[in-house]
Order: C-alpha cells, then structure tokens, then sequence
C-alpha cells in the first residue's frame, strides 16, 4: 500500500515527504518553529523520500524468460 503508485509515479512515502517538507517551509516562515526544528523537519522529509524512491514498484518490471 505504502508503495503503490498513485499520482505521477510517486506512493505513499515519497508524497508524504513532501507533505512534512512543505510543514517545514510554512511553519519556518510564520515564525513558529527553531531552525534545529525546521532542520529536523526537512531531513526527516527528505528520508522519506528517498525510502519512497527506493522502495518504489518498476514501472516496467523485467520479464522473466
């Protein structure tokens, strides 16, 4: 579930970490979170990603002969 494609190729973790990158960005610009926060925010967004890139389904799986 976490890695099914659903909007232009991405799952589940690749969009909620955007999702917890875009919090990051507004919360830092109201002003209501540290840097060491908004810090933490964004590598945790960015880990998310990444595990979502990683663990994403191939588009076009190899075909086995």
């Amino acid at each position: 579930m976490l890695t099914h494609n659903f909007l232009f190729g991405m799952n589940l973790l690749s969009l909620a970490g955007f999702a917890v990158m875009g919090v990051s960005l507004t919360l830092q610009r109201q002003q209501k979170l540290g840097t060491p926060a908004v810090f933490a925010l964004m590598a945790a967004g960015t880990a998310l990603l990444l595990v979502g890139f990683y663990l994403a389904e191939p588009v076009n799986p190899p075909r086995v002969r």
